[in-house]
């Protein structure tokens, strides 16, 4: 699934910049002890962003000896990965147009020529030239989500849209619950009625089909009684 990450970052009310290498904090205080949370926005790869919901409000992970007074839904990985696409049409379209200079330039069976090592100065130069980029703010803003996980649970793709519209949604508003998101993601996930003598909770949307003489003699055995 696509992500706009400029949009999203706009929806779930992140003001500070955010571009390739940076790792930013979002914390959410909360009234009472060990309920406080944050969400990592983590860009220092520049090729991936990672979206993490993390207990306590500096972005760290917690000593389990403190991880374990906060709610469940903090204590298991609730986290977003988005692998950024927005240059990979750029660089195939770079590499169509070396190739079509290759193809005019008579010089056939050669084998191409190896990319040259690049200097020092080159790669200053490249890391400039990133960097005014950045400053200029012309930077990725598409990206695919590639993996998604709330609370220990991986969410199957076509949820991907419903929980990171809610996701954003508490973003604004400061508070994230990670029960929420998992909610979200619940209409792909097949639950079945009980049998009979167990009471339904009544979030079930499938009916177990029970086949009466397959399973008529377990647990018991004819002559007995």
């Amino acid at each position: 699934m696509q992500l706009n990450v400029k949009e999203f970052l706009a929806q779930a009310g992140v003001t500070e910049p955010f571009y390739p290498g940076k790792r930013l904090v979002q914390s959410y205080r909360q009234p009472g002890e060990y309920k406080s949370h944050c969400v990592v926005l983590d860009w220092r790869n520049p090729d991936k962003i990672r979206i993490e919901i993390k207990a306590g409000f500096v972005g760290r992970n917690l000593e389990p000896q403190k991880l374990k007074y906060y709610p469940v839904c903090f204590q298991s990985p609730t986290y977003v990965d988005v692998e950024i696409v927005n240059n990979n049409e750029n660089k195939k379209e770079e590499e169509d147009d070396d190739e079509k200079g290759k193809s005019s330039s008579g010089k056939g069976g050669s084998g191409g020529r190896k990319p040259a090592k690049k200097s020092l100065k080159d790669m200053k130069n490249i890391m400039s030239t990133a960097f005014e980029s950045v400053i200029e703010g012309s930077i990725p803003e598409f990206g695919k989500i590639i993996d998604m996980m709330v609370m220990g649970t991986e969410i199957a793709k076509e949820s991907f849209g419903k929980v990171m519209g809610a996701l954003a949604d508490q973003m604004e508003h400061g508070k994230i619950i990670a029960t929420d998101l998992l909610s979200k993601a619940g209409d792909f996930v097949t639950k079945y009625e009980p049998p009979s003598f167990m009471e339904p909770k009544g979030d079930e949307t499938a009916s177990y089909k029970y086949d009466r003489e397959k399973n008529a003699d377990i647990g018991s055995r004819q002559g007995l009684g």
